[in-house]
């Protein structure tokens, strides 16, 4: 690996005090990431690895095994991701409200945790979009047959975390199939997270839930039958990596490397194994407008 010398080290050094990015990767302009070499910024380079933020809580994306080892279709993608930018991945755990922080104050260099690309999180950072999610309504297995109209949820509760894009989905979802229509609207219960809207479900306090349709794949091989989706997919955004904004290089290189694993045959793969085929594409740099 090629070092630097010393006063490129104070250089570097210098350059990134200058511009506050103390801890963060790269430090360059946008300008300067758009026309100096590709690849990973020299920071990353030097350090040899990459830092991943994410939160284990969000099965079959990311969480812990029986064995308590990380496991998952972004933990997997991350280890093809660090061998294409041929560097070691770091893996530092945060709750998830505060990932996007632990990027903004250089804790890591990206965030790769089931988060959705969104026009508003583009105003302070950037992504590199990899999975097309699908947010789904659902309720216990024994209840679906309930539900087999839009206009069905109206009158009914509704659990959903507060802190993801769902929440409001269904907000929406409650005014253009119900109180538009001059139906009563659907009473919506924000959780902290999303296994406490599953909990509303299980102890029957709520008539349904939303949550992403990748954790309603996993919980139908780890538990066949217990909840059902139901109606019409909801809108939801792609995952994307998240990193500092404006970091140009960083996120050409993690696009390039994404479309290695692609060609390679490895992202499928992976994706299958966990049952997610069907949120497949090409990796695109900010691609929610």
């Amino acid at each position: 690996m090629k070092k630097f010398t010393n006063a490129a080290k104070i250089a570097a050094i210098t350059a990134v005090a200058a511009f506050g990015l103390t801890g963060c990767v790269g430090g360059e302009t946008t300008a300067e990431a758009g026309a100096s070499a590709t690849g990973l910024p020299q920071a990353i380079k030097d350090a040899g690895k990459i830092r991943i933020g994410l939160s284990p809580d969000f099965p079959p994306m990311e969480f812990r095994d029986s064995d308590k080892k990380l496991a998952g279709l972004d933990i997997e993608l991350q280890q093809k991701l660090g061998e294409a930018l041929g560097v070691e991945v770091e893996v530092v755990e945060s709750p998830f409200d505060q990932l996007i922080n632990s990027v903004q104050t250089g804790r890591v260099d990206l965030v790769m945790s089931g988060i959705s690309d969104t026009v508003e999180r583009q105003k302070t950072a950037d992504f590199v979009d990899y999975f097309k999610s699908q947010g789904r309504l659902y309720t216990s297995g024994a209840r679906a047959g309930e539900f087999k109209e839009q206009g069905d949820i109206c009158g009914k509760t509704l659990a959903v975390s507060g802190k993801t894009d769902y929440f409001e989905q269904v907000k929406t979802l409650s005014k253009t199939e119900c109180t538009d229509k001059g139906l009563p609207e659907l009473s919506i219960l924000p959780t902290d997270s999303g296994a406490a809207a599953r909990l509303q479900i299980e102890q029957g306090r709520v008539d349904l839930a939303a949550q992403g349709a990748e954790n309603l794949a996993y919980f139908e091989k780890t538990d066949p039958g217990k909840y059902a989706a139901v109606l019409d997919p909801l809108p939801a955004k792609p995952f994307g990596i998240l990193m500092q904004k404006d970091n140009t290089q960083l996120a050409n290189a993690v696009k390039d490397a994404l479309t290695k694993v692609q060609d390679s045959g490895d992202y499928q793969q992976i994706l299958d194994k966990w049952g997610l085929g069907y949120g497949a594409m090409k990796p695109e740099i900010n691609g929610v407008k």
